[in-house]
């Protein structure tokens, strides 16, 4: 990541750390299967803005392919369009008093790499742009990775909230973060994944 991209998740701890939501008592049960929070990334507001921060420098890097396309095709107006386009990220944050640890992971119609197989027409699987954070004080680290992103399809038949979901939980053993995801409560073997905080 560059110096700018640093220096802008220093202000995004900042910010994070100042957040009530953030800010309380430790995660209960870390150790639990839960599923990940979904983040609306377009026009960030609240919690969304350190999220934003966190990616900011994927996002303008989306923004301005995103734009450059729709030129090259003559949507010269989609170039001057506002906010994030179709810009969204999943998270699991942990807060252990003494730190706090997010694992986010950012889908964008361009930034995402690669794509699996899906059992159902439910959901898209695509691998996208991963990033773990850990806030200590005024101490940061971020790593980049990768993971799925569960795209939900309008055409997909109507289900249950959980049969379509990437589900996260944290194991004290290990010091890591465990990933799994179902579509149509398949589980995605290709998405099971473990990442250690260290």
């Amino acid at each position: 990541m560059s110096g700018r991209g640093a220096k802008a998740i220093l202000s995004v701890a900042a910010l994070v750390i100042g957040r009530s939501a953030w800010a309380q008592s430790f995660t209960p049960d870390p150790g639990s299967w839960r599923p990940v929070a979904y983040t609306d990334l377009i026009f960030p507001v609240g919690e969304a803005e350190a999220y934003a921060s966190i990616w900011q420098d994927r996002l303008d890097e989306s923004n301005r392919r995103l734009a450059s396309e729709a030129t090259n095709l003559g949507h010269a107006e989609m170039s001057l369009a506002v906010g994030n386009r179709s810009a969204r990220e999943w998270h699991f944050a942990i807060n252990f008093q003494s730190k706090l640890v997010a694992l986010t992971v950012l889908d964008t119609p361009v930034v995402c790499t690669d794509e699996y197989p899906s059992p159902s027409r439910a959901a898209r699987i695509r691998v996208c742009p991963m990033r773990l954070v850990t806030i200590e004080g005024e101490r940061y680290t971020i790593r980049d990775g990768a993971a799925c992103f569960l795209e939900k399809e309008p055409t997909g038949q109507a289900e249950d909230s959980s049969a379509t979901a990437t589900f996260a939980a944290y194991d004290v053993g290990s010091r890591s973060i465990k990933l799994h995801s179902v579509v149509s409560h398949q589980e995605i073997a290709q998405c099971a994944q473990i990442v250690p905080l260290h």
